[in-house]
């Protein structure tokens, strides 16, 4: 299992993705852009955690944030979205704000036929952008995969 990133936060809050699969590699693209991919998901905000042991993926929904997170962490203003185009299990989204802050609000839902959500807010600031781009950038490295 290879971490992909860790996006921290103030108070040992987080969202990580760790890397189990690619599924289909090399053969077989996603609808995403890139390849399927099944991970580990841990989110911990407040007394809150998620850890889900199959997340469901795709590298083109990471690549598509990172080029959004980058503009952010260049200008230190806007915001950077991560979801897929069909499922609509974890969403979460940075906001730039003044002085380098950075705010992540986000929700996870395991199962969409049932009315379990965890809504987070996770505060943080542009020091923790880097890490998660490096992170993407590795991750395409390995795929060998510049969408």
């Amino acid at each position: 299992m290879k971490e992909i990133f860790s996006f921290k936060g103030y108070n040992g809050e987080h969202i990580t993705l760790n890397l189990i699969e690619v599924l289909g590699y090399p053969d077989t693209t996603s609808y995403e852009g890139g390849y399927d991919i099944i991970c580990t998901l841990e989110i911990k905000c407040g007394c809150y955690t998620v850890n889900c042991d199959r997340y469901f993926a795709a590298s083109g929904a990471l690549y598509r944030f990172q080029k959004e997170l980058i503009k952010c962490y260049e200008m230190l203003k806007g915001n950077a979205k991560y979801t897929l185009f069909l499922e609509n299990d974890l969403f979460f989204e940075v906001f730039m704000e003044s002085g380098g802050k950075a705010n992540i609000k986000g929700n996870y839902q395991e199962c969409p036929d049932k009315d379990n959500k965890l809504l987070f807010e996770i505060e943080t600031d542009q020091t923790c952008l880097k890490p998660v781009i490096m992170g993407i950038d590795r991750l395409k490295r390995k795929l060998n995969d510049d969408n």
